[in-house]
């Protein structure tokens, strides 16, 4: 039983960085696209959205980078390994943005195939990529950033990053 609860303590340590930073990134895309007239007010829908959403994206950033494609570029030049996850980790989120737009589809059309040709007509497609460059710019930052922990180790950035320092004013 003990080694059951150190097993999850240790994904929920894991898992709460990622979780906490895309929490974060999907309130501000919940915010943005209330200010662009897609959404019409925050609801407790839209807000238990965010928090389901940064859950999965949470656990699945970390089923992702365990995966051998995630790890092709582990060598001393970091910005291969930044950029080859920030292309995968985009790549996921605009499938996942695409799926977004065609469940709705699915009941309004006969079928997958039928919904998928609607989709070109039926996406609101300047809202569609500013979404996703949204996405894009914290995914850049995110994948530094986890690079850097990485490379420096989890203790030292918190030590640079949230201690106080002598001789700072």
């Amino acid at each position: 039983m003990s080694k059951t609860l150190a097993f999850l303590k240790k994904e929920f340590i894991e898992m709460l960085p990622p979780t906490i930073f895309f929490f974060a990134v999907f309130a501000i895309v919940l915010f943005a696209r209330s200010l662009m007239g897609v959404a019409d007010q925050f609801s407790m829908t839209t807000t238990s959205g965010v928090v389901i959403g940064a859950l999965v994206v949470g656990k699945s950033v970390l089923i992702a980078d365990a995966l051998p494609l995630f790890r092709w570029f582990r060598e001393p030049r970091l910005i291969l390994n930044v950029l080859w996850r920030f292309l995968l980790y985009l790549l996921i989120v605009l499938m996942f943005q695409i799926l977004e737009e065609l469940i709705p589809l699915l009941s309004k059309y006969d079928g997958l195939a039928a919904a998928a040709f609607h989709l070109g007509d039926e996406v609101h497609w300047p809202r569609f990529w500013a979404t996703h460059l949204i996405f894009a710019v914290f995914l850049i930052h995110y994948t530094f950033m986890t690079a850097l922990i990485d490379v420096i180790g989890s203790d030292r950035f918190r030590g640079v990053f949230f201690s106080h320092r002598a001789g700072s004013r």
